[in-house]
């Protein structure tokens, strides 16, 4: 399977509709080019958050963000109280 498109004056090019569909390059998707030699370019749909856990499953995912995102407030704060003191001293 072959298809030739073009490069714009603004550098886009156009995916042909049945790659699109096909792999999952729908609109708004994030994609990752890599060259791989002087003419030849890798291009990727760049993985979703859940398929980068999707050994765990979306919800389980979430709540692992939400506990580490938890844990990194309770780091600010303490380091918010240790500061504080020192900086009322002056």
């Amino acid at each position: 399977m072959e298809y030739r498109t073009k490069i714009s004056a603004k550098g886009q090019v156009v995916i042909p509709k049945e790659i699109r569909e096909r792999y999952g390059f729908n609109e708004g998707v994030e994609i990752i080019i890599r060259p791989l030699k002087e003419t030849t370019l890798l291009i990727e749909r760049a993985p979703r958050l859940p398929e980068l856990f999707g050994f765990m499953g979306e919800a389980k995912t979430s709540d692992i963000l939400l506990e580490e995102r938890e844990k990194e407030l309770k780091a600010e704060r303490r380091r918010s109280r240790e500061i504080m003191p020192k900086e009322n001293s002056r």
